[in-house]
């Protein structure tokens, strides 16, 4: 009897879900409908662009969240900004194709979810191929690189610049330190980022400096410069001091201690980042540092790549992501490109 009634509460479950779901479409289609004529805009002070909710009816996924969130306008964590920029990886602006705005931190305004998804597409490619980048570690660590404090070296002190809202617990207690100068600067009363300066006891003589990827996505990387070949320095045999005839034997130095590792500053960020890399590759039996083998060398797309786009899309939006519909989409057109221009160069014609 148990079962019986367990299915029929099933049954009935599922046909007011789809009822409620073809209400929603019927409610997005209509709007959709009003606005046809109309292209897509982004609107800068609520950072969306206008037809985010029927882009998220069809393009994400799990769909009865994908539609109730679009009807309630829902807002975080359900639906983050880059559902409603039409931007399902969270790219950066780089002048891609369709691209119609971008908010104060760079992020896209697509004007379809289907030109977000070519963008992500394209820059992977871009990753793999043209900076070398082949493991899903490697590609993250620019995707999405650390914010971790770098310290640079100011005559005896040392500059941490540290993401912080002014006013908050963590800020008076930094303030309230001794030793640490606390700023923080705001535009029109708003709170801006906290800085402290923390002087070095014993500073030495040079601080050593990280480099940081420059997370402006798409743009070009920079190989580290070369450096100038240091002269040879040419060794002196010293004579060996004469022995006394009656030396007392001496004592052997301590052995010099071996200087202390750098300690890691960015540890919760590289952890971050490893659990980004192991939810790109949890479905491809590979590890975070193995070769994702996303593209063969003259850029066509492998069958590894909707997976690791399906991936890093759930990563980014969390509770919502990209169905595989869009991705493959995208990934047809990127093969379409490949073969033209494959054609192109076997014909020897400009490409």
């Amino acid at each position: 009897m148990l079962p019986h009634t367990l299915m029929a509460l099933y049954l009935a479950g599922s046909a007011v879900l789809t009822e409620k779901l073809e209400i929603g479409r019927e409610v997005l289609a209509g709007l959709a409908g009003s606005r046809q004529d109309v292209a897509a805009q982004y609107l800068a002070e609520a950072r969306e662009v206008t037809n985010w909710r029927t882009e998220t009816v069809d393009d994400l996924e799990p769909k009865p969240v994908a539609v109730l969130a679009a009807l309630l306008k829902a807002d975080r964590p359900l639906v983050t900004r880059c559902v409603k920029l039409n931007n399902y990886w969270c790219i950066k602006s780089a002048r891609w194709n369709g691209e119609i705005g971008k908010d104060s931190e760079g992020h896209v305004g697509f004007a379809s979810a289907d030109q977000g998804a070519d963008a992500a597409a394209q820059l992977l490619r871009r990753y793999y191929l043209d900076f070398n980048r082949k493991s899903a570690l490697d590609i993250v660590r620019r995707w999405a690189p650390a914010e971790c404090n770098v310290a640079t070296g100011i005559g005896g002190l040392a500059v941490l610049a540290v993401r912080g809202i002014g006013g908050t617990v963590r800020a008076r207690w930094l303030a309230s330190h001794r030793g640490v100068k606390l700023t923080a600067q705001g535009k029109a009363g708003k709170p801006g980022r906290v800085s402290i300066v923390i002087p070095l006891k014993s500073a030495p003589s040079r601080v050593p400096e990280y480099r940081v990827p420059d997370i402006a996505a798409g743009m070009g990387e920079r190989g580290k410069p070369a450096r100038k070949p240091e002269p040879l320095v040419r060794s002196v045999q010293q004579k060996p001091p004469p022995q006394r005839a009656a030396s007392a034997p001496q004592a052997a130095k301590p052995a010099a201690a071996a200087p202390k590792a750098a300690s890691t500053a960015c540890a919760p960020d590289e952890q971050r980042l490893r659990n980004y890399a192991a939810r790109m590759v949890a479905d491809l039996g590979l590890g975070p540092t193995d070769d994702l083998k996303l593209f063969s060398p003259d850029g066509m797309p492998s069958a590894n790549l909707p997976a690791i786009m399906l991936a890093m899309s759930a990563v980014e939006l969390g509770m919502l992501r990209a169905s595989p519909e869009l991705v493959e989409a995208a990934v047809a057109r990127l093969r379409e490109q490949a073969v033209a221009k494959r054609a192109a160069a076997e014909d020897g014609l400009p490409q």
